[in-house]
């Protein structure tokens, strides 16, 4: 396994020199961190919003219900909708990015975001509601795209991916929190959402700010001419699809079991919703507990071995959540389950920086990243649209099934190779 200083480095590079940030039309140069301070706060920013809205839908499911009077497969649409938002971003990212840039698709997408927030906020009828979603999950898939490629282009990678992914993780944790209190304690759970316009409002100032330099300028390392060549050269590369696979699956995991845990322990489990909404977060806790404390170990004893490591904990947690009928248990387990499944994405990212060409790299990391986001809203309406005939039981069998899944595709992954960034 190779260090960090010789898995990405630069030889007599002269925008290294001390002062001389380097613009975002040039994104793969390596940047440190120092330089790029400001970028780094807004992007962390960005994912901590992504958290927030992401982990926030599964605690309200008990209230949206009778609220809306819908079944479980009429909300489980609600995931749907956000996947084709999703699937949009993870098509069109490169040639978005081609014309106008880093910076530029971060502040679009934000803006797209922030337009969704603005649909929710005021209860409005159903369809609209669930249409609002199709905004947020494609404006959250171009930022969530573009703030990992940026993050790659900074010195120590896999660190900076591993604080990035943190952040999101520590919005997932206050998430359930702010929105158990807003649906438990007052009449209107819809005030959560306009929490989430105020800050998705904040999230595109930093952006605008931070990225003004070169803001919706192409990138020269993806002039719009070669898009479409680079698009199809992403697309035949076996690597970037065994990703894309595993991104898929994990980020399905992950949102799967976050989404519908509450529902689970409230109806198998006779739970009370005020209370097991805090199950959510210490899943959450964990999950965010184990990007920060096992980014450097994982990368010490390598990366492919690791994650083996950590998918055989996953499923055992996995197993005593589903198969052991008791509160303090299951709280247990969610946590540690959440705690090695959590470095998965960085781990993922830092990886194909390793194993795709450098010329692919930028098509690469807005593909994985965005179907990563995509499995996010697939896997938990696929649990809610069995769910509604079944049982919300069914999200055992479906979680265990993930877990495998993404180990079969970690397995088929190219051997890491040494690169310069």
């Amino acid at each position: 396994m190779e260090s960090p200083r010789e898995s990405a480095t630069i030889v007599n590079d002269p925008n290294r020199e001390e002062g001389n940030v380097q613009s975002e039309t040039t994104p793969l140069l390596q940047k440190r961190a120092s330089d790029v301070t400001g970028k780094i706060i807004s992007t962390n920013v960005t994912l901590f919003v992504a958290g927030l809205n992401d982990a926030a839908l599964g605690v309200l499911v008990p209230y949206i219900l009778p609220t809306y009077g819908v079944t479980l497969f009429q909300l489980s649409q609600i995931y749907l909708i956000n996947c084709a938002g999703c699937l949009t971003a993870s098509f069109s990212n490169i040639h978005v990015c081609s014309r106008i840039g880093t910076g530029g698709t971060l502040v679009l997408g934000a803006v797209i975001q922030t337009l969704g927030f603005a649909l929710m906020y005021w209860n409005p009828p159903f369809a609209l509601f669930t249409a609002a979603f199709f905004l947020t999950g494609m404006g959250g898939a171009y930022q969530d795209a573009q703030a990992n490629t940026f993050t790659t282009t900074v010195d120590n990678a896999h660190r900076w991916l591993g604080i990035l992914h943190a952040v999101y993780g520590v919005g997932t944790i206050i998430s359930p929190i702010v929105a158990n209190v807003i649906a438990s304690r007052t009449p209107v759970w819809h005030d959560f959402y306009f929490v989430m316009l105020g800050l998705g409002l904040l999230n595109l100032c930093l952006l605008r700010w931070t990225f003004r330099e070169g803001l919706f300028k192409p990138n020269k390392r993806n002039a719009s001419g070669t898009a479409a060549s680079e698009l199809k050269a992403t697309l035949s590369n076996k690597a970037v699809w065994i990703l894309s696979g595993f991104f898929f699956l994990y980020v399905g995991a992950e949102v799967t079991v976050g989404g519908w845990m509450v529902q689970f322990i409230v109806s198998v489990r006779n739970g009370d919703p005020k209370e097991v909404g805090y199950i959510a977060s210490g899943f959450w806790t964990g999950f965010t507990l184990g990007r920060v404390a096992l980014a450097d170990i994982t990368h010490y004893f390598g990366e492919r071995r690791m994650v083996f490591v950590y998918l055989t904990l996953a499923v055992t947690m996995q197993l005593l959540f589903w198969l052991v009928p008791n509160i303090v248990v299951i709280a247990i387990a969610v946590f540690l389950l959440g705690f090695v499944i959590g470095p998965f994405y960085p781990i993922g990212l830092y990886v194909l920086t390793q194993v795709v060409p450098e010329d692919l790299r930028i098509g690469a990391l807005g593909l994985t990243a965005s179907l990563g986001q995509a499995g996010a809203a697939a896997f938990p309406f696929m649990t809610g649209a069995i769910a509604s005939r079944a049982g919300v039981e069914v999200m055992q069998p479906i979680m265990l099934g993930l877990l495998i899944g993404i180990g079969l595709f970690w397995a088929l992954l190219p051997r890491q190779r040494a690169i310069s960034l």
